[in-house]
């Protein structure tokens, strides 16, 4: 059985169809790379997965189960997380506060037992602390740790990102442009920690633009234009169809 599976799913907006009928699976343990030129419906795809947006027909089933309609926080629990283009980090607090935050969804003690300080509560602090300092370690951020987030600069604030959706122990990750406006090493680092979050176990669907990365690191390609899905298999073999290369470079 697939991890994820859409069936015929559509979204419209008013009268514009964003997406067509898109049928596709994502078995565990894969990197399927979202590709296709601007305004095809990458985003809106991670959107209608996560929660974000509903879909105007089909089912968006995870792990059996069928999510449409669920709201983004009850797909998290279920362990589909998401990051967005724009650098989404708490400005106001350290990295290492950061990604401690992020561990709340794996949290089982309540309210009451938070309030009273309960032995429950405390060691799953604890946990979540050391937790916390290991993947801070991991993802390379060891040095910047006490350091202010909104004065990171914009690789080591994607990569907190990054650091921050391991934290939330998802089994699927979303990533949406995680190289965008970087310099090449500054995309090798973000890489390697794709990569380190892939060794965890968690299967990874994200959107790119720079296709040179995306084939060194997807197993899969999806290329998506005007809302549909044109082509789906090995990166290399994808990029070799005319029709992805009619997709990015037009007709005459």
């Amino acid at each position: 059985m697939a991890l994820l599976e859409l069936k015929n799913v559509k979204k419209a907006f008013g009268n514009v169809m964003a997406l067509e009928g898109i049928d596709l699976e994502v078995n565990k343990g894969e990197i399927v790379g979202i590709v296709g030129p601007n305004g095809s419906g990458k985003t809106t795809l991670l959107h209608v997965i996560s929660g974000y947006y509903h879909a105007t027909e089909g089912q968006v089933i995870y792990k059996g189960q069928n999510i449409s309609g669920l709201r983004p926080d009850k797909i998290a629990a279920k362990g589909i997380v998401r990051t967005f283009q724009q650098n989404m980090v708490y400005w106001d607090t350290v990295t290492l506060e950061n990604v401690f935050r992020a561990c709340y969804l794996s949290d089982k003690t309540n309210l009451w037992q938070s309030f009273w300080g309960t032995k429950p509560y405390v060691q799953e602090e604890m946990a979540k602390l050391t937790k916390s300092v290991e993947i801070v370690d991991t993802f390379g951020l060891s040095d910047y740790s006490l350091f202010p987030a909104a004065g990171l600069p914009h690789g080591k604030q994607r990569t907190l990102g990054m650091a921050m959706a391991l934290a939330s122990d998802p089994e699927l990750l979303l990533i949406d442009e995680p190289l965008a406006g970087m310099d090449a090493g500054e995309v090798e680092i973000v890489l390697n920690c794709i990569r380190k979050i892939v060794d965890k176990g968690v299967t990874i669907m994200l959107i790119e633009h720079n296709i040179k990365s995306v084939m060194s690191i997807c197993s899969r390609l999806i290329v998506l234009d005007f809302g549909h899905k044109i082509a789906d298999g090995k990166p290399v073999e994808v990029m070799k169809r005319k029709d992805v290369i009619e997709a990015y470079l037009g007709v005459e």
